[in-house]
This record gives C-alpha cells, structure tokens and sequence, in this order.
C-alpha cells in the first residue's frame, strides 16, 4: 500500500448504479454542477448589485433564487458522489467549463438586473432540460433529480419575468 495515493484507497460503492448508469452520470451530472455554481455566482453577483425603486424586493428575491441554487449545487454533487464519482467544484474548472454566461461588473438598475437574471435561469433550465434527455432512459433518479431542480427554477423564473412586465 505504500505506492498507492490517497485517491487511490479510496473506492467508491458502485452499488446504486450499473457502470453504463455511472458514466451517464458523470457525463451529464457534472456539467449541471459546473452551470449551477455559475449561475449562482451570477445571481449574487446581481443581488449585491442592484438598485432601483424596487431594491429591497428583487435583492430579496434573487436571494431566494440563490437559496434553491445552492440546494441544486449540493443535492448534483451528492448524486455524483453517490454514483461513484468525486464532484468538481474547483473555481477554475467552473470557468472553463460553464455555459452560463457572465454579467457586467458594476450596479445596476433594476430593470436590467431583471434581464440578466431571467435571461441566466433561462439559460440554466434550457442547459438542465437538454442534458436530462440524455439520462432520462438511463438513470431516472438523476433525471428526476434534475426535473425538480427545473422545476424550481422555472418558477423562479416566471417570477422574474412577471417582475419585468411590471417594472418596463
């Protein structure tokens, strides 16, 4: 045993999946992770940020929307862990990796906080939707799980689109 790294006495149980199972999850789970740790630093990124009329409102909200995030975050890297697969949350990974696009540096006013911030959930449940095709017939505890982060995040979204009609 003195040849062997410390990653290397590690081994996963693979009892919950099969190997076909297991290398889905990596390949569609651990994307979902990468854009979820975007998106979440996205949306703090414009809840300390925002101004406007309507500041204490949309600061709020954004933290709820971080809220359900960071549960996705943690619930992905548990069912990564669990399928046999060590999660990777590293910061550096996160940036080459993520499809989430960024936002401006600096405050902003309301209404575009509102845009940026639908338009970044929207593009999280698009990302979300294609990538759990992929497991649906595979592994329908991983797909689940990503229905019902979709399913959060598309009522979160609606909220901020109702917002935007309202503040235009």
């Amino acid at each position: 045993m003195p040849n062997k790294t410390k990653n290397e006495l590690i081994h996963p149980s693979l009892a919950v999946v099969n190997e076909s199972q297991r290398e889905w999850n990596q390949k569609v789970l651990q994307p979902v992770l990468y854009d979820l740790i975007a998106l979440g630093r996205v949306l703090k990124q414009l809840h300390w940020n925002v101004n406007g009329p309507n500041f204490r409102a949309l600061h709020l909200h954004l933290d709820e929307i971080y809220a359900t995030v960071e549960e996705a975050i943690d619930d992905v890297a548990e069912r990564l862990a669990s399928t046999g697969h060590s999660p990777n949350g590293r910061v550096a990974d996160v940036k080459e990796q993520s499809e989430i696009e960024d936002v401006p540096a600096g405050f902003a006013y309301e209404t575009q906080v509102l845009l940026l911030a639908e338009h970044a959930v929207h593009q999280m449940v698009g990302l979300i939707r294609s990538r759990s095709e992929e497991i649906e017939d595979i592994d329908t505890a991983s797909a689940d799980l990503l229905h019902q982060i979709s399913l959060g995040l598309e009522k979160h979204h609606w909220m901020l689109a109702a917002q935007k009609v309202r503040a235009s």
